[in-house]
């Protein structure tokens, strides 16, 4: 049935493999986020803002984060910006608010996410169930440019499907539903993360209120639900395989990850 998302549940890492081998079978593209809370919405971090909500105020509060990062980042930033889509995803890389949300080509980084980023209590026991979501990026395309016929595939910063969502462009004559587009790999991080974005325009609704109310193609948006009580279990399982701290932030930060991981603290 259109709009709907196709939740699955998985109590291992070989049920969570079956499920993604399935979605790669029946999908010419995959893409995939994780979260440590199953009921995360996948929406960007500028959508996020504690009181602000109205769509107005964000995006003005989007321009003055800009110019406020364009101001002070000089005496931190080794390169200039060609544009200022190299400079969104810089900001982003960095968790500077944005209209950007991650994605990855890759489910074991998708997994990674979701699992370290576990909610634990005071016992450091996992208190919530996590999740991981499955996207066709090219399907989602298509139908989010349904108005311009568009049927092509993912998007990069030079096409011009992509003028309608510049954060030099008015909000009034911005697009509305977010589109799938390739990042700039200007950092070591997205490359090992195999980092892809979703691009917002000026609605801010969620993906998954989106993919419902515009009724876009059957099971192109899917989620798989781990419990709680399974989380510890897949996660030493995925870190066995070699997916670990180190190799998906492949810095100073990922080796202090993983020792801390590794002598239990």
């Amino acid at each position: 049935m259109p709009g709907t998302v196709i939740t699955h549940t998985a109590e291992t890492f070989s049920e969570i493999m079956n499920i993604v081998e399935s979605f790669q079978s029946a999908h010419k593209s995959a893409w995939y986020r994780g979260s440590g809370k199953e009921n995360y919405s996948l929406t960007p971090s500028l959508f996020r803002h504690p009181k602000t909500k109205k769509a107005e105020d964000l995006h003005r509060m989007e321009r003055e984060i800009s110019a406020k990062f364009m101001q002070r980042s000089p005496p931190f930033v080794q390169q200039g910006f060609s544009d200022e889509w190299e400079r969104m995803f810089y900001m982003q890389h960095y968790g500077i608010p944005t209209r950007l949300l991650d994605w990855t080509e890759s489910p074991f980084v998708a997994l990674y996410f979701a699992l370290t980023s576990a909610q634990r209590d005071k016992k450091s026991k996992v208190s919530e169930s996590v999740a991981v979501w499955m996207l066709n990026p090219i399907l989602w395309n298509k139908w989010a440019l349904k108005d311009i016929s568009y049927n092509g595939e993912i998007l990069d910063s030079t096409k011009e499907q992509v003028k309608g969502y510049s954060p030099v462009v008015d909000i009034d004559d911005r697009k509305n539903i977010a589109v799938m587009i390739h990042g700039t790999h200007n950092s070591a991080r997205i490359v090992a993360q195999r980092g892809m974005f979703a691009l917002f325009g000026k609605g801010t609704q969620c993906m998954s209120v989106v993919y419902k109310e515009e009724k876009f193609p059957d099971s192109s948006l899917q989620k798989i639900i781990i419990g709680k009580d399974h989380v510890d279990s897949i996660a030493e399982s995925l870190f066995r395989k070699g997916v670990s701290d180190s190799t998906v932030y492949p810095d100073l930060h990922g080796l202090s990850l993983e020792l801390r991981r590794s002598f239990g603290f």
